[in-house]
């Protein structure tokens, strides 16, 4: 047992190998990992949190197709597809006729599906605080800097004008 916390001690006097891809990566896997543990007492993959959840947000205000969700979440049209045969197939998700396209189906988070998805978030949120908090003031920072390497444009907020 001292010979494996000795060679631990000597391991952790090297950098870790590679640069910000590598860094990007290895962060990549902890997040997963972590949010793999935080919903499996809720029977939902990450994935299926994601696709739920921004359900649960456009279809407030619309009827959501599967193509649109897939945008909004950035998940693929194939997996979103998938997900949302099984959300459908655990009664968290159902299908309706859309209303402004009769080609089209909408989709839609079930009561059942809501109940689940509000039971979740707060851990989800817990954890997202709990591993990003360590970034502290420059988290919003990292979330741009993340938004910039997938593509996404800057959003540039102007500050009111304060009146006096």
């Amino acid at each position: 047992m001292a010979d494996q916390a000795e060679a631990t001690d000597r391991l952790e006097q090297f950098p870790r190998a590679g640069g910000p891809g590598a860094a990007l990566w290895r962060a990549a896997n902890l997040w997963q990992r972590m949010q793999r543990d935080l919903l499996e007492p809720f029977h939902l993959t990450p994935v299926q949190f994601l696709l739920l959840s921004g359900l649960d947000e456009l279809s407030e205000s619309q009827q959501v197709t599967q193509a649109e969700l897939a945008v909004h979440t950035g998940v693929d049209g194939m997996t979103t597809s998938q997900q949302i045969r099984e959300l459908e197939r655990m009664k968290l998700v159902r299908r309706d006729p859309h209303a402004r396209d009769g080609r089209a189906v909408a989709i839609a988070p079930t009561r059942q599906g809501r109940q689940l998805l509000n039971r979740a978030s707060p851990a989800v949120t817990e954890g997202e605080n709990a591993f990003f908090g360590a970034l502290g003031p420059d988290a919003e920072a990292f979330a741009v800097a993340l938004r910039l390497l997938t593509g996404e444009k800057p959003r540039h907020r102007v500050a009111a004008a304060q009146a006096e």
